[in-house]
């Protein structure tokens, strides 16, 4: 507790905005469906928290360079975000959010500053437990009340028709998700004393809430725990969740029905693919969307096109992170953010494989598998945790081995 009254004490500013920013965006929906709009509330402190920040990016700027690789595609993504906004600057409120997650948490783990680490990492598995204690409220109130303000329900869903949808205080069930699996990711890194006397207790807790979410990345989540734990081979290992990966890619874009006995005009079933053995491989809703997006991008990949104009038009996000940010900043920013992330996190592999516990290693595979499926240019909860293992290069985590599940 004093090493985070020391960080709190000298770095006031970040740390506070940072806090309030979190909660601000853990509860955004929340309020939201309570008809509060605190948009201009999160800009306000996004702002601070950045400009918090100042020395840090003086020495971005002007202070000497350690990685040049790294730097120069930090400033060509910061240089395409400023020319986004140039030339669509109805693009702004986007990218200027972007900016902030993306630079920001750049900016704050290459300081290495542990302590600081800490105090982020406490933040971030607090959220998952405000997002947990929502999911399950979501729950109680199906079950025992008639109002649906922490969750709701999805017609015409796939495989299942009704779906009970457990948002809590997110937008939707794979919203909390998120949140969750990135604080049972950083549960095992913390040190915060009062973090690892209940850290079983907070384990079995986000488990549990993600179960109730029954998202699909819920079950990404557990598999891979689970052939992490089971293969001690490599090569073995690596095969396995390969082939994982690739089924969940695919059973996402598409549904599996037996000719006839489903209705197209349900928003899951779009289009079939091809047809086995009476069985239908139909294009779902994320298969769908790409297309369409792709048939609207194709012709204009190099300039950013507005955000809510194509929205307006598609009835929908893109649910695919490269998209969202070809929209904001055409494909030159989308090109250097995906650049980014491939070759600093290829670097951290090996480390974060060899000595980081398993349940941030998989929760970083999650999480960078569902940017197929997730528009994450916007999302803290993303950036932290792939800012973070970018600079895992750099770090050696020494953890108690029931909870690395080494090999």
């Amino acid at each position: 507790m004093k090493e985070r009254l020391e960080i709190f004490l000298s770095r006031p500013v970040l740390t506070s905005s940072l806090s309030i920013l979190l909660i601000l965006i853990c509860s955004f929906h929340f309020f939201n469906r309570l008809q509060l709009n605190l948009s201009v509330i999160v800009a306000i402190t996004g702002l601070i928290f950045f400009f918090s920040l100042t020395k840090e990016i003086k020495n971005f700027l002007f202070g000497p360079k350690k990685q040049t690789q790294n730097y120069l595609l930090v400033l060509s993504i910061l240089l395409f975000s400023g020319i986004g906004i140039i030339l669509n600057i109805q693009n702004s409120k986007e990218i200027v959010f972007f900016v902030i997650l993306f630079f920001s948490f750049y900016l704050i783990f290459n300081l290495q500053d542990k302590t600081l680490n800490d105090y982020i990492f406490d933040l971030i598995i607090f959220s998952g437990i405000f997002i947990s204690i929502g999911v399950l409220i979501g729950l109680l109130e199906s079950l025992l009340f008639s109002s649906k303000i922490f969750h709701h329900t999805y017609d015409g869903y796939a495989y299942i028709d009704k779906k009970y949808i457990y948002s809590g205080f997110g937008y939707n069930h794979n919203y909390s998700a998120y949140i969750i699996i990135t604080a049972q990711s950083f549960l095992f890194l913390n040190n915060s004393p009062l973090i690892k006397r209940f850290r079983v207790h907070l384990a079995s807790l986000f488990f549990l809430a993600l179960l109730v979410t029954s998202a699909k990345i819920t079950f990404l989540f557990i598999a891979l725990l689970l052939i992490n734990y089971i293969f001690k081979d490599r090569f073995k290992k690596n095969c396995i969740t390969f082939l994982l990966l690739a089924s969940y890619i695919f059973l996402s874009h598409i549904v599996i029905g037996f000719s006839g006995l489903y209705d197209f005009e349900m928003s899951h079933y779009r289009e079939i693919f091809f047809s086995f053995a009476g069985l239908d491989f139909i294009i779902g809703p994320y298969g769908y969307q790409k297309g369409a997006y792709f048939s609207l991008l194709i012709d204009n990949m190099f300039l950013p096109m507005g955000v809510n104009e194509l929205k307006d038009v598609l009835l929908s996000d893109p649910h695919f992170l490269i998209y969202s940010l070809i929209i904001i900043g055409g494909f030159p920013l989308a090109l250097s953010v995906l650049t980014f992330l491939i070759t600093g996190i290829y670097k951290s592999y090996q480390n974060i494989e060899e000595n980081y516990p398993k349940f941030f290693l998989c929760g970083l595979i999650c999480i960078i598998t569902e940017t197929l499926l997730w528009d994450a240019n916007d999302s803290i909860f993303f950036w932290v945790l792939t800012m973070y293992a970018l600079n895992a290069q750099n770090e050696n985590v020494t953890l108690n081995d029931k909870y690395k599940f080494v090999d």
